[in-house]
């Protein structure tokens, strides 16, 4: 992977440029000083002291109390593990305050976010299919299986595999990412990924156009959240970072295979 790549990477997963390139750049030092970063990096010497405060804060940069003070990545792999759960946490709670706009009553506030909530199977069914008939070439689901499982409830559901192969059927590419524990859903033809986190009642749809689509079941029914603007950017951002982070079935060694 080019540098280049690596900073983007490493903004899909929640630092910002400068982050990404003061941490990249001490990757390629191992250890080093400020000054140092700071030429690697091509950033301001200053900016490159803020960068490094809150990667340490981050817990993906170490730091040696000398004079100058001496900076050094941790192990890349357990440094993705944090950013990757970090990224769920704050995932988790920008789908919170979801909820709370759902709850709250009036919809100007929704309008204003630049979302639109559905409820009721029927009109969570209908969201679902139409953000598969608006896939021009591709679409990410990440956890299907919660769809799979709502079938189990509504039968209307049922026909959203169908929608599925119909997709696949018109040249359009289905990636699916699916949690550890609910693996069972597999359609010829999609592409199927497995993530290690719990199932937790909710399914991403990620359409290559327009807006994307958060379905929710739980004790209080069903529903689905459109997201549009800024949140649509954030939901993509997330799930395909889940995506680059998540292995195939096959590489999974059957772990998530019942």
């Amino acid at each position: 992977m080019s540098e280049k790549n690596a900073i983007k990477a490493l903004r899909d997963l929640g630092l910002t440029e400068y982050e990404a390139r003061v941490y990249t750049a001490l990757t390629r030092l191992k250890a080093g000083i400020a000054s140092e970063i700071h030429q690697i990096s091509g950033i301001p010497r200053p900016a490159v002291y803020g960068a490094l405060k809150r990667l340490v804060m981050r817990g993906i940069v170490e730091v040696q109390p000398s004079k100058p003070m001496r900076y050094r990545v941790t192990d890349p792999a357990a440094a993705l593990e944090r950013l990757k759960s970090s990224f769920m946490t704050d995932a988790e709670t920008a789908l919170r305050a979801l909820e709370e706009v759902y709850s709250a009553e009036g919809t100007e506030r929704e309008a204003e976010m630049g979302i639109w909530v559905h409820q009721g199977a029927g009109r969570v069914y209908e969201k679902v299919m139409e953000m598969l008939s608006r896939a021009e070439r591709d679409i990410l689901i990440i956890n299907p299986s919660l769809l799979k499982r709502m079938g189990d409830l509504y039968n209307i559901f049922l026909h959203v595999d169908e929608g599925i192969r119909s997709m696949l059927g018109r040249g359009v590419s289905i990636r699916a990412v699916c949690p550890a524990d609910t693996s069972a859903w597999d359609i010829p033809g999609a592409e199927r990924r497995i993530y290690p986190w719990k199932e937790k009642g909710i399914c991403l749809m990620i359409p290559d156009t327009g807006d994307v689509l958060l379905v929710v079941s739980g004790e209080r029914g069903s529903m689905a959240i459109t997201a549009g603007d800024a949140l649509s950017r954030m939901y993509r951002d997330l799930g395909e970072a889940l995506w680059r982070a998540s292995v195939t079935a096959s590489e999974s060694s059957g772990q998530c295979d019942s």
